[in-house]
């Protein structure tokens, strides 16, 4: 099993939801006429595609505990107390 690090997922899913947000700030600037234009779109998709990644990836790499909803990111596994390796 490939031990992935919790901290590096957590920021590579707020690069992606920042990303997302971007564009849904530009697709937003760009309408007209109250009207939903692609790169509005386009930005709501990737703040989803940057949720799931979140709820998916943000996890202990020992015992597979989901961390999404800690803040901030513990040190250590609440569910079997291994230390994280940075």
């Amino acid at each position: 099993m490939k031990k992935r690090n919790p901290e590096k997922n957590l920021i590579i899913s707020w690069i992606i939801i920042g990303i997302g947000t971007l564009f849904a700030l530009v697709g937003a600037m760009t309408v007209q006429e109250y009207k939903v234009n692609l790169c509005l779109v386009i930005g709501f998709f990737i703040i989803i595609a940057g949720i799931v990644y979140h709820l998916v990836m943000v996890r202990c790499p020992y015992c597979d505990h989901s961390l999404a909803g800690y803040r901030p990111l513990p040190k250590e596994c609440p569910k079997c107390h291994k230390t994280f390796e940075e």
